[in-house]
């Protein structure tokens, strides 16, 4: 210690060094990421109840027959004042296995970060398409809400958009979508 500063008593001396510390570590935090900075982002819209609990899930269903459910995405979602939401979320770099998903918001009724049967949620008509290679994705149908017809995709995340006809740019290869809109119909 410097001659001129007075001799710290030994148990202040770790309460020094602590308070040194905390401007560090405060600067090692990263600031809170925005929504478009994550891998799909868009709106959350519709009617919802006064005190929604959302979160964002990755639902879908791969080759043979495996269900996707999964909350542990990292994702943020931020009111806006004039009602709805923003958000984002980061896409695995590869699911468990090729299929087709969609990432929908819902209301976390009973608090346990899972999408369950019941729970309130919203959607839109654009399925995310994963595929290990280029090539011909065979078509999936699973009763009323999954009919995709037989695409050509690219190795990676392609996005089919199931209210436009196949064909020029439907689908297309996606590394960041910016305009995934959810909305829950009342």
């Amino acid at each position: 210690m410097p001659s001129h500063l007075p001799a710290l008593p030994t148990r202040l001396r770790p309460l020094l060094v602590s308070a040194a510390m905390l401007p560090l570590l405060a600067a090692c935090q990263s600031a809170p990421r925005l929504p478009a900075d994550h891998d799909l982002s868009g709106t959350i819209s519709g009617e919802w109840r006064e005190d929604a609990n959302l979160r964002l899930n990755l639902v879908g269903a791969g080759f043979p027959q495996t269900v996707t459910n999964t909350s542990n995405l990292a994702q943020n979602k931020l009111a806006q004042p004039q009602g709805g939401w923003q958000y984002g979320v980061d896409l695995p770099a590869a699911p468990n296995v090729v299929g087709a998903y969609q990432v929908i918001a819902f209301d976390d009724i009973n608090n346990d970060a899972q999408y369950d049967v019941g729970e309130p949620f919203a959607r839109n008509n654009q399925f995310l398409i994963f595929s290990l290679q280029p090539g011909e994705f065979a078509g999936y149908k699973s009763g009323e809400w999954l009919n995709i017809p037989p695409l050509k995709v690219n190795r990676g995340w392609n996005l089919y958009d199931a209210s436009l006809p196949v064909g020029n740019g439907n689908p297309r290869s996606m590394e960041r979508l910016t305009d995934y809109n959810l909305h829950r119909a009342p």
